[in-house]
């Protein structure tokens, strides 16, 4: 049975993609600092398929040290893992102080940057050329839209498409396909966590996830799809998606000329 580990899991998109992955007859790894809906979600997934819950702060190494060797002591394996935690802020340069700043590099970039770590090497003894595995590093659209008023989220964000493609390129030979799931606003509790914002500015993200057509199930699904086809980026509207084809035919090609430089 393959095993996917997904953190944030608790709720919005990260619960989202355990259901669609307890569907699919994976066994499922709910990590998350919110034990009691965690708890609950591993509840309803023991229902579908195996399912186990580690309690995990992704701002702490140290934490995401311990989930990799709990995953190793209960699962024996990892073939997916899905950085989904994170954290929203808004506010202009001059606005954003430095504990700010250093909040969401924190949760958003070393997350995914310190999870990696801790499961390559269980990932690089799970998989092989047949049975291949993903690393997924949920960003956001706003990682390439850069909107005005949200600096800190956009840079966080775009860290984590930069980190994720230059760990592509680490793990080309190592069966592990690396990709960042990149949608635009879709109803979640992610205005909870915008703590040094106005309320004008959760207001107005509100009522963006409220008018969109999006919804966590259907972005879960963007990515499944994703990993499917082992994309680079991940978008969930039309519009961009046509973008990104052009751009990812340009980027293939520059790709093979960055493979023969790895090899």
């Amino acid at each position: 049975m393959r095993t996917i580990v997904i953190t944030g899991a608790a709720s919005g998109l990260g619960k989202a993609l355990a259901f669609l992955y307890a569907d699919k007859g994976y066994q499922v790894v709910v990590a998350d600092r919110n034990e009691t809906d965690g708890k609950a979600v591993v509840s309803e997934l023991l229902t579908l398929t195996q399912a186990h819950f580690v309690r995990c702060d992704v701002s702490v190494a140290s934490d995401l040290d311990h989930l990799a060797d709990a995953v190793r002591a209960s699962c024996g394996a990892c073939h997916i893992l899905i950085n989904n935690a994170g954290i929203a802020s808004s506010g202009n340069l001059m606005d954003t102080d430095d504990a700010e700043w250093e909040r969401l590099l924190n949760i958003n970039v070393m997350s995914c940057i310190n999870s990696s770590k801790a499961f390559i090497p269980l990932m690089k003894e799970s998989v092989s050329e047949h049975e291949p595995g993903a690393i997924v590093n949920i960003a956001s659209l706003a990682a390439i839209g850069l909107l005005g008023g949200m600096m800190s989220y956009n840079v966080s964000k775009a860290a984590v498409v930069a980190f994720s493609e230059s760990l592509r390129c680490e793990l080309l030979n190592d069966h592990i396909h690396v990709m960042s799931g990149c949608p635009s606003f879709f109803k979640t509790n992610l205005t909870t966590s915008m703590i040094s914002s106005s309320q004008d500015t959760i207001d107005r993200v509100e009522r963006w996830m409220a008018n969109s057509h999006l919804t966590a199930e259907s972005v879960a699904s963007d990515i499944a799809q994703g990993i499917d086809n082992k994309e680079l980026l991940v978008f969930s509207d039309k519009p961009i998606i046509r973008i990104y084809r052009i751009y990812q035919f340009i980027y293939n090609l520059f790709m093979r000329k960055k493979k023969r430089k790895v090899k």
